[in-house]
């Protein structure tokens, strides 16, 4: 986690740039479904990498779109870089902008919505995958059994906690990565994604026990969720290893086995966008303020950290939020 691409890890090349009839029915057959996008189709930017059942996309559509979808067959969350989109399912309509995160749509859920053009990275995750995550946490339970309370995230800070694990997750693959290790990465992002959206089987106190079987996993959750609910706080890897019931050691062991980074980093990337986050929102007067709220002391540094991954210096964000 020591190196991030800027703007979310933004390709160089896409699989895909085109308009017309011909980006419909691209995106169609990327995402499994009618998409039923409507009017003129301005270009369409695409390009996808595939790991262990789980999608990693990148979706530039520069002119304004609308789409009326039938359900997809994998589970999409959708990271905003630029512009604004909207979703509307079962009545429900989420409105999500630079720096949100929202679920596209639950399983079998059709959708509708639209943007005035917009760039976002797109996270499928497949019916096997979740399924497993789900077994994990309750064996009696299937994928037919999920369903989701809300299609945002629970909070900021679980917003900051999934992106982290996709910018982990979803960096190109090195070479002689085993198939059984995608499949472990596969499947902690399942378990990410159902911690950040709520839902009907996280939380149920019949899968507490049953989650504690597999420890390394564990582990690394738990953690996701105190760095969660204390990020602004003042928090060393002590502290987190603590209440993981786990030496400082253990704790190092897991986030390298599973996200292939050091808790300090992960902590360190969550912090970042919440910095983001509270920039883009104009909710703090200085950059120094956004800063020090989440434990960045040192200016040079912070910038660096924040440009390489936003694409931009913490003040223009800032800027463009009093504009």
């Amino acid at each position: 986690m020591e190196e991030q691409g800027s703007r979310r890890s933004t390709p160089d090349v896409f699989d895909f740039e085109g308009d017309g009839d011909e980006a419909r029915h691209w995106l169609d057959s990327a995402y499994g479904t009618a998409l039923g996008l409507d009017g003129h189709m301005g270009t369409v930017h695409h390009r996808r990498r595939e790991r262990g059942g789980v999608s990693f996309d990148r979706l530039r559509i520069d002119d304004p779109v609308r789409f009326d979808a039938e359900a997809m067959p994998v589970l999409v969350v959708v990271d905003v870089l630029e512009g604004e989109i909207e979703y509307t399912r079962r009545s429900i309509t989420d409105r999500a902008r630079e720096g949100d995160t929202v679920l596209a749509a639950g399983w079998g859920m059709p959708f509708s919505g639209g943007g005035t053009g917009y760039d976002v990275r797109n996270t499928g995750v497949s019916l096997e995958v979740l399924s497993a995550a789900i077994a994990d946490i309750d064996p009696d339970r299937t994928s037919d059994d999920l369903r989701f309370h809300s299609f945002v995230p629970r909070s900021p800070a679980a917003a900051a906690q999934w992106r982290a694990v996709v910018d982990r997750l979803g960096a190109p693959a090195q070479d002689g990565v085993d198939p059984a290790g995608q499949a472990g990465a596969s499947r902690l992002l399942a378990h990410s994604l159902l911690h950040t959206f709520a839902n009907n089987i996280v939380g149920d106190e019949r899968g507490a026990a049953r989650d504690a079987r597999d420890a390394s996993q564990s582990v690394v959750r738990l953690a996701q969720r105190i760095i969660e609910d204390r990020a602004a706080d003042e928090l060393t890897m002590s502290d987190i290893a603590r209440e993981c019931h786990v030496t400082p050691r253990a704790l190092q062991y897991a986030f390298r086995r599973h996200l292939d980074c050091t808790p300090h980093a992960y902590l360190r990337q969550v912090r970042l966008d919440l910095v983001h986050q509270v920039l883009r929102d104009g909710s703090v007067p200085t950059v120094g303020d956004a800063a020090a709220r989440y434990s960045f002391f040192n200016p040079g540094r912070f910038a660096a950290e924040y440009r390489q991954v936003f694409g931009e210096n913490p003040g223009q964000t800032l800027v463009r939020a009093s504009s």
